[in-house]
């Protein structure tokens, strides 16, 4: 929603917000559900059964199709790879020869690659593990066969999206900040969801949550793991029984730990099952009924960026608006054999664990917690300006925000809206202090951290 729509949604009383999600929601609803999602839906479940040559060659062609594109539209990618024709590529091999692109290029360059006129299109934006904020455009047909992908997935372990009731925890805006009351959730009746705050899950409040999860009755459950977790832990501890019983958990944005997935299937006595995308559109990568983890063939190309390295290069084959080629995400992941199977009925590779995304935390000022994850959307409001980021907390209700901007296309104006964001997440009583800054220093391992949290030990 626009500020001044946000300014309305803070003053109006809850069945009004109700009422403007629901407005929004239709028209979302729109833009991720119609022809192109139900043929690709068809289409897939029809491709993850052939055999594993098949899928490679129909990967193949995707990635030649996207290749010819990008030089045609992308000044960008046409500079960068010259007389390529895409009919040179006849092997994933042949691809691995292409330069790689990243983030700071893709940032510096962004509206160079992007292809598409911004009327008509879905934005993406990212603040990223790494503070970088990016903010790319994306067809309505990348969309639909993102949602088309996710849906079948969830569908392959019962849920049927639309049709049954879904709660989730996630960084949505829909608590205005100061709220004193204790209805912590909102819903979207056109995909029979609830979203529940995840900014306001202090030890007091928790027990608000499980009460409304018990009225409401989700049939599945979705989000940030670590959100998820804290509900799940507070159950358990109080020794609540549940009178509902999910058919799945789908933790998405942070990386699953043993200890998460232990708590949530325990308590919650349901599979969870996990997922890895990202905000930029990246290939997708879903866990099946057997635990196992599949890489999807027919959403991109995800390689290793280097020989000692778990860090990926991505591909994503939904990404027209803005081409994602041999981009270095920032994420990690351990690849299994070429000619490991899974027995699940699904032929597509398989990989062995996915290492990015750790949760890393601040703390508001009544002590609920927000993610890393959270953090770095506030960044979005610095439209591919911001070059790096840091959220550094040496105490209770302060934070200090350190920025390295890029001077030729930062706006100064912007960073009102970047503290409005982090009061939404953090309500009242935080005050943040923005430092400019010419460097973040790396650690150690070489990594920059978006969130420096010296209240306790990370």
């Amino acid at each position: 929603m626009s500020s001044s729509l946000n300014k309305i949604y803070d003053h109006a009383p809850i069945w009004f917000q109700n009422v403007m999600s629901n407005v929004y929601g239709v028209k979302v609803y729109h833009q991720r559900y119609g022809r192109v999602y139900r043929e690709y839906k068809r289409e897939l479940e029809r491709c993850e059964k052939l055999p594993r040559e098949a899928q490679r060659a129909i990967q193949l062609e995707k990635l030649r199709t996207l290749i010819a594109y990008a030089i045609e539209h992308s000044p960008f990618y046409r500079e960068l790879y010259g007389d390529l024709e895409p009919e040179d590529i006849q092997t994933l091999a042949d691809f691995a020869q292409l330069p790689s692109v990243t983030k700071e290029m893709f940032r510096q360059n962004i509206n160079r690659i992007i292809t598409i006129p911004r009327k008509g299109a879905i934005e993406w934006h990212t603040g990223g593990t790494t503070g970088k904020s990016l903010i790319g455009l994306r067809t309505i047909d990348d969309m639909q066969q993102r949602m088309a992908t996710l849906d079948h997935f969830k569908e392959r372990h019962g849920f049927v999206n639309r049709k049954m009731r879904r709660a989730s925890f996630n960084a949505r805006y829909v608590v205005p900040p100061g709220y004193a009351g204790k209805v912590f959730w909102r819903d979207n009746w056109s995909v029979r969801q609830r979203v529940y705050s995840s900014f306001y899950l202090t030890e007091e409040n928790l027990l608000y949550y499980v009460e409304n999860l018990q009225k409401f009755r989700p049939q599945s459950i979705d989000g940030h793991p670590s959100r998820i977790y804290e509900v799940a832990s507070f159950i358990e501890r109080n020794g609540i029984k549940l009178n509902f019983q999910p058919i799945a958990v789908f933790p998405t944005a942070e990386t699953l730990t043993p200890q998460y997935r232990q708590t949530i299937e325990s308590v919650f006595n349901c599979p969870v099952r996990d997922q890895y995308a990202s905000s930029e559109g990246a290939p997708f990568v879903t866990e099946c009924p057997h635990g196992k983890l599949h890489y999807d063939v027919f959403s991109g190309v995800i390689e290793p960026y280097s020989i000692d390295s778990d860090e990926i290069l991505i591909t994503s084959f939904t990404s027209y608006g803005t081409p994602l080629i041999r981009y270095a995400v920032g994420d990690c992941m351990v690849f299994a054999t070429e000619d490991e199977m899974c027995t699940c009925g699904n032929n597509t590779p398989l990989i062995r664990s996915i290492q990015g995304r750790l949760g890393n935390y601040l703390l508001t000022a009544n002590g609920s917690k927000v993610m890393e994850a959270n953090l770095g959307g506030a960044l979005k409001y610095l439209p591919n300006s911001a070059i790096q980021a840091q959220f550094v907390q040496e105490a209770i209700g302060e934070v200090l925000v350190k920025i390295v901007v890029d001077k030729a296309l930062f706006v100064a104006t912007d960073i009102a809206s970047v503290l409005n964001e982090l009061r939404h997440k953090f309500g009242e009583g935080t005050d943040f202090t923005i430092e400019y800054v010419d460097e973040i220093p790396c650690e150690k391992n070489g990594k920059q951290r978006l969130v420096v949290n010296n209240i306790r030990n990370i």
